[in-house]
């Protein structure tokens, strides 16, 4: 189910990018980063908030937690992974949908560099 979004994805910035007017992509493109900004952003801060309670829960080691976050899901139990997983991964599809944003941006301006 998963890679059907994917490609309906995919196929919606192939669309994006082929808009005609680099002005129109250049707005569309940063709509689509600031979606992914605020979107994946609030679920990264919940991410992080809920990976540290449920690491308190389990009297795990939390010190040097946030450098490397990913590290320690394999501490987390069941109930832990329903809470912190879910969040983790809304978090890291809206730093794609902000990437995907910034290449449209940059396809729009290399449009009109490489136009005049």
């Amino acid at each position: 189910m998963i890679e059907a979004f994917v490609v309906l994805g995919l196929l919606a910035y192939l669309c994006l990018l082929a808009v005609p007017g680099p002005i129109l992509q250049l707005l569309l493109g940063a709509l689509l980063a600031l979606v992914g900004l605020v979107g994946g952003g609030g679920a990264g801060i919940v991410y992080h908030l809920a990976l540290r309670r449920s690491l308190v829960r389990l009297g795990a080691e939390v010190r040097g937690w946030l450098w490397s976050p990913v590290s320690r899901h394999q501490l987390l139990d069941e109930q832990g992974r329903r809470e912190v997983l879910p969040w983790f991964h809304v978090g890291a599809a809206g730093f794609f949908v902000c990437l995907a944003g910034i290449g449209m941006m940059v396809a729009a301006l290399l449009k009109v560099a490489l136009a005049g």
